[in-house]
């Protein structure tokens, strides 16, 4: 097909470039402010009570309360203040004994509070069987419109009764005792005919399940000298749980009664402890005396 132009008419190419982009307006950078400031921690057996001096400990069962506060964070243009805090305790070995506490401050200020200090604060509850020694928390406070951070450490001590641990299930401190309530083993395990005897020990080195989850059970048996059993009860107790904290023994404990006609002899307490998660078993002898 072909096109025919009029005398005079000429024609003209346009070629059609793309625009530029407009630049986006970016804001002018603000100078910093000064960083983020945590106040001293203070870790209290109180709420809002005054902070452990150096002679004070915690008790593992024992609950705890922890504060600090926060300074330089950010005031919105509408006076608005916006924190996140975290806190976790940790034991003498690391690990955690709960999950991390967080805390969120948001609010609105007016001039009137412009020397208000957040604070926050948290609860926190020691295991029952946990190791002795010096407990951590870690802690942290973040301003969610600076988007600073700090952190810091809080130590406190903590009393208790400890099981050394082992790779293996293992036996520990099986002894003799006069009564339920003694704390001290009896150095020469002696009975009479008649009396009760009581036995405590601790179960460590299983190996956990899901969760945290402990399945330690045992067995109790009684020779004589010649290796005669005389008693026998299986699975006389049975630990199975779980739990956020992964408890590092099981304590264990059994009372016999001997009658009054028993023979004057010594005798052999044997304790069989089963690991179902573990599979593993193993058995610990003691001996005491009638006379």
């Amino acid at each position: 097909m072909r096109y025919s132009l009029s005398p005079g008419i000429c024609l003209a190419a346009w070629v059609v470039l793309p625009l530029a982009q407009a630049q986006t307006a970016r804001p002018k950078p603000q100078p910093a402010g000064p960083p983020l400031q945590l106040g001293a921690p203070v870790i209290s057996q109180f709420e809002d009570g005054p902070g452990l001096t150096g002679a004070q400990k915690f008790v593992v069962g024992e609950s705890g309360f922890f504060r600090f506060s926060v300074a330089n964070f950010k005031i919105g243009e509408d006076g608005k203040v916006v924190l996140t805090g975290h806190s976790q305790v940790f034991d003498p070995r690391g690990t955690p004994v709960a999950a991390v506490d967080e805390l969120v401050i948001g609010t609105s200020l007016s001039e009137e509070d412009k020397n208000w200090r957040p604070r926050f604060h948290s609860q926190f509850q020691l295991p029952a069987i946990a190791p002795p020694g010096t407990y951590k928390i870690h802690f942290d406070a973040v301003d969610d419109q600076s988007h600073q951070k700090a952190s810091g450490d809080a130590m406190f001590e903590v009393e208790g009764r400890d099981v050394a641990s082992s790779p293996s299930l293992t036996i520990r401190r099986a002894a003799f005792y006069r009564t339920a309530d003694d704390e001290t083993a009896l150095k020469i395990p002696a009975y009479r005919p008649g009396d009760m005897v009581w036995v405590r020990f601790d179960i460590t080195g299983y190996k956990y399940g899901e969760q945290n989850a402990v399945d330690v059970a045992y067995d109790v048996a009684v020779t004589d000298a010649a290796g005669k059993q005389l008693f026998a009860q299986e699975n006389a107790a049975v630990e199975k749980s779980q739990a956020f904290y992964p408890q590092p023994w099981v304590p264990g404990s059994f009372s016999l009664t001997l009658r009054p006609d028993t023979v004057k002899a010594p005798y052999s307490v044997s304790i069989t402890a089963h690991d179902a998660i573990g599979k593993q078993t193993v058995t610990e002898k003691a001996d005491f005396v009638v006379e």
